[in-house]
């Protein structure tokens, strides 16, 4: 037997059952999870069962020194999955918790456990929920998690963090029970569970590394075009694919961590049900009479419970639209209230709006609100369709009293397709599509909206633990980093660039940052520290004629550097807006 195979068939011999576990928890599927376990065998040793080139270290299946075997199987078993499989088989709560368990101790305590868990779990972000089970369920480190996912323990200690956070608020939501059992209990008592059931999977799955081991020895003998380069037949695209994937638009933000695009409708539920919804009719194209374009209207009933209660106001009553279980619009939020609610104990029939653009897809700067103008046309088609508020309660001080989101049951029907608002002309004479050869594998283009700039999409103080915000001047840029977590920030980065729109359009992409050399970023626990960036110049690359310069005008601008430039794994970026900013050359 050659080397490879002999590290192949130990590895799935030893842990496989830990390896399927962890594919079951991305897909809740086990025949899928061990189709993606495969999958990830045959993309990682198809590349390294060949002998080692002069100087290059050998695969160590124990870990000391390189990068395990089993973290490079766990890394493409993500990779696959974030690349195909999350659109039907998206996680919507480990129901493998929930069943019955006759090892299980103290019945009350483990139904009370389970029921919780499975419901706080579902709120979580997809790479929240794998850190979770790397340290709850396989009882990693954080540096074997940092490992693992080829991150920094410092990324890892921040996804605990926000995940740990949002897991007690959901559990504090759940009703159970008066059981005493705290989070880290609860955790510990499925996990156990986890393992014993992972323990049973170990032979089925050794067994199917022969065959597997088999087949990589009859793609060797016949060349890896012949098999191994197969392509993984395409998957449909999930919503987390598309350029919304995660993001949260500016008017939700306040709502909570876990409203974004893409997130499951399980998670769209009413808060109380102080202020009911109801669709009541189907949605219909309404042309605006100010000439502002079209949008889409529902009819809907708004009710308010109880015999008394404070006068309430909130947010215009907007659609949101799912499919398959998660949301592919959610719609762009609220930037103000003052929508007036119905008394304790009536109802008043209204309409909930949608513009003609989805919110999940792509975004630039209007220049002038601060909130985001959407680009691409919603398609027609079959949507179920939710209506959702915010309100809040208030006396005659105007002081709020509470309140919370509002959400109807959906209701499926045909959506009709809107025609987007016109785009304003460019006024800047730029060389359209152009990327310089710094920023290939980024989707930042000279034209592109302000969703490509890279950093745009990532919510650096989830990946962090940094609340980053700027103080812009005509000539300079101040960047605060504050440490948000209690635990100190370290890192390297490259020198910060800044990226110009237009009328929503890219016109100035930045300077090649990635070719200086990089400089540390340290923020003490709790602490801030401050970077003062000089605007100069705005680089004239997309320029039709670039010794002209950029003229003088209102644009918006990102200044963004890159964290730990060069290390492999997700790209991180510091990105932060500023819009409406005059320059003068």
């Amino acid at each position: 037997m050659v080397q490879w195979e002999a590290e192949l068939t130990e590895l799935v011999t030893r842990r496989g059952g830990a390896l399927v576990g962890y594919a079951y928890s991305l897909t809740r599927d086990k025949p899928q999870a061990e189709d993606l376990v495969q999958d990830a065998l045959v993309k990682v040793y198809s590349r390294l069962r060949r002998p080692p080139r002069p100087g290059e270290a050998r695969l160590d299946l124990g870990g000391s020194g390189t990068r395990s075997a089993e973290g490079y199987v766990r890394s493409a078993i993500l990779t696959l999955y974030l690349d195909g499989y999350r659109r039907r088989n998206h996680w919507t709560g480990l129901k493998h918790l929930l069943a019955d368990d006759a090892r299980s101790p103290g019945a009350d305590r483990v139904a009370t456990a389970r029921v919780d868990v499975g419901v706080a779990l579902r709120r979580l972000s997809p790479r929240q929920r794998e850190v979770v089970t790397l340290r709850f369920f396989e009882d990693l480190t954080v540096p074997q998690i940092a490992t693992v996912l080829g991150t920094s323990p410092g990324t890892v200690k921040r996804h605990l963090f926000d995940a740990t956070a949002v897991l007690r608020e959901a559990l504090a939501e759940v009703v159970v029970p008066a059981v005493e059992t705290d989070l880290g209990e609860r955790l510990g008592v499925v996990s156990g569970a986890v393992r014993r059931r992972r323990a049973a999977k170990v032979g089925a799955v050794a067994g199917a590394s022969l065959v597997l081991a088999a087949l990589l020895a009859f793609a060797a003998a016949w060349g890896p075009g012949r098999f191994l380069s197969e392509p993984v037949p395409p998957a449909t695209p999930s919503p987390d694919a598309a350029v919304g994937g995660g993001w949260v638009p500016t008017g939700w933000r306040e709502r909570g961590v876990q409203f974004h695009c893409g997130m499951e409708v399980t998670t769209l539920v009413s808060s109380s049900d102080v202020v009911e919804l109801e669709i009541t009719g189907d949605v219909s194209v309404v042309d605006d009479v100010e000439g502002d374009g079209s949008h889409l209207e529902a009819p809907i009933r708004i009710t308010r419970s109880g015999a008394e209660g404070l006068p309430a106001a909130g947010g215009v009553p907007r659609l949101v639209f799912a499919r398959d279980g998660q949301v592919v619009d959610i719609g762009p939020g609220w930037s103000e209230g003052g929508y007036g609610l119905p008394d304790a104990g009536a109802s008043t029939d209204a309409v909930a709006e949608a513009g003609p653009s989805s919110a999940c897809d792509r975004w630039t700067t209007d220049g002038v609100t601060g909130r985001e103008s959407y680009r691409d046309q919603r398609p027609a088609g079959t949507y179920d369709v939710y209506a959702v508020t915010w309100w809040d309660e208030y006396a005659a001080n105007g002081e709020s009293h509470g309140g919370g989101l509002a959400v109807s049951e959906p209701v499926t029907m045909e959506v009709p397709a809107v025609p987007p608002n016109d785009e304003l002309p460019l006024t800047v004479d730029i060389r359209d599509g152009y990327q310089p050869p710094w920023l290939e594998g980024t989707g930042l283009t000279c034209g592109a909206y302000a969703s490509a700039i890279p950093g745009a999409l990532q919510d650096i103080n989830e990946q962090t633990g940094l609340d980053v915000n700027v103080d812009l001047t005509y000539q300079s840029a101040t960047m605060h980093f504050q440490e948000a977590t209690g635990e100190p920030f370290e890192a390297t980065r490259t020198p910060f660039t800044t990226v110009w729109l237009s009328q929503g359009r890219v016109v100035a992409v930045g300077a090649d940052v990635w070719s200086e050399q990089v400089e540390p970023l340290r923020v003490n626990a709790g602490g801030t520290t401050s970077i003062t960036v000089p605007i100069g110049q705005p680089d004239p690359t997309c320029l039709a004629d670039p010794g002209s310069g950029l003229p003088e005008g209102t644009y918006d601008m990102f200044v963004l550097a890159e964290l730990d430039p060069g290390t492999g794994g997700e790209r991180l970026f510091v990105t932060v807006r500023s819009d409406g900013n005059r320059y003068r050359p």
